[in-house]
């Protein structure tokens, strides 16, 4: 393929090609000729690229020298390789492109949390600092925006939780920060009551953030990041009774509504309950339990009924005992394998034909370093610039 070929086509048609070329090969076509690298950059190759984009992982980690306790952070997004004859999918990932938080966070230590992706594009908290620091990134353009200090100031035992997505309709990328103030009893952490309740939104192009509407005062986790599903945002929260409940936010009309999670969760002391989207299903998995790993999806989407318990995955022996990070299901192959996040700690998968449990150990550039704790959830690649949203000031890295 040559760029004589390319002479007489029609732009949709050199688009459409081109959007079905790898990661990487679309990235070298840029530095072909200035027409490639126009047109490249066009809104609408991003847009016909990112409707065929197959998802991919975003791993965010920690790394750090043993002797020199430097510690550096991370960010790679990896191609899945998706085959029925794959031996062990830790061999098959490949790497599009790898990134120092440090070349747009200029810190010692730029510890990050991941808050969301949708679209490409993807939200990080900068862990630490109160009043937060909020980012929206895209690792393929290698640009991103640094959004405005929500201001206000909180500690323990005040939650904050976040959430990213794009409104259904419109598809405004909106990132969500809700803040609750919480009493509790001094001596068991117990929660007696919530005083006040805030919901802010930031629409990426309006640079500023507005208040909405709260919703119900429920209970959310401090950890946890809103999954992005339809068009929706969803928590899993207790209510003052000590009830789960799925908080849901409308990113097109900005209104909260709930509703139940499965029903066979039992009352208990301590729930490890984790939510998320697998495949295209609202997801609970439950890791309570010091023997099982249980997963659960809604069907269809917005029915309490269809709630299915999908896979028990044994944890007997090496992740058997008494356990206290929640697992984040990620993705399933074809072959059945089910790849996993347990918490800030490892990537793992399970197979469902030969009923076996095993890390997940992806090839690293920097093999030298030991990774302290990483972040992974599936992220599908995009080459939409910032630059498209006004009133945004969008740097480059």
């Amino acid at each position: 393929m040559n760029q004589e070929f390319f002479t007489y086509l029609p732009s949709e048609l050199i688009i459409n090609i081109l959007s079905r070329l790898p990661i990487r090969t679309i990235i070298s076509c840029k530095c072909v000729c200035k027409s490639w690298h126009n047109l490249l950059d066009t809104p609408e190759f991003a847009k016909s690229h990112l409707s065929i984009s197959v998802p991919g992982l975003i791993l965010y980690e920690s790394r750090g020298h043993l002797e020199s306790r430097r510690l550096l952070a991370y960010m790679e997004i990896i191609e899945f390789e998706d085959e029925l004859d794959l031996e062990a999918h830790e061999l098959h990932y490949n790497p599009v492109t790898e990134i120092s938080c440090r070349e747009f966070i200029n810190e010692e230590y730029p510890g990050l949390g991941i808050q969301g992706s949708a679209n490409g594009l993807v939200c990080f908290r900068k862990i630490g600092q109160h009043p937060e620091t909020v980012y929206v990134c895209n690792p393929i353009t290698r640009d991103y925006i640094q959004l405005p200090t929500p201001g206000t100031i909180w500690h323990y035992p005040t939650i904050v939780t976040y959430g990213f997505g794009a409104s259904k309709t419109s598809g405004q990328h909106k990132v969500v920060r809700i803040y609750h103030e919480c009493r509790r009893d001094p001596d068991t952490h117990k929660l007696l009551g919530i005083p006040k309740s805030e919901c802010w939104v930031y629409t990426l192009g309006t640079g500023s953030w507005r208040r909405i509407a709260p919703g119900p005062k429920l209970e959310y986790n401090c950890r946890s990041t809103g999954a992005f599903l339809n068009g929706n945002l969803h928590w899993l929260v207790t209510d003052l009774e000590g009830t789960d409940w799925i908080s849901c936010l409308d990113l097109e009309t900005e209104v909260f509504s709930t509703f139940s999670p499965p029903p066979a969760i039992p009352e208990r002391s301590r729930f490890l309950g984790g939510l998320t989207v697998l495949g295209d299903c609202l997801c609970m998995c439950d890791n309570t339990s010091d023997d099982e790993i249980v997963i659960w999806l809604m069907k269809e989407y917005g029915v309490e009924k269809s709630w299915t318990k999908e896979f028990v995955i044994s944890k007997v022996p090496n992740y058997a005992g008494k356990s206290y990070e929640v697992v984040y299901p990620i993705k399933i192959f074809k072959d059945g394998d089910i790849l996993m996040a347990w918490q800030e700690f490892n990537l793992f998968y399970h197979s469902l034909k030969n009923k076996t449990t095993a890390n997940v150990d992806i090839p690293k550039l920097h093999t030298t370093m030991t990774t302290y704790s990483k972040e992974a959830m599936l992220h599908t690649p995009t080459f939409l610039s910032l630059q498209s949203f006004a009133m945004e000031n969008v740097c480059s890295f």
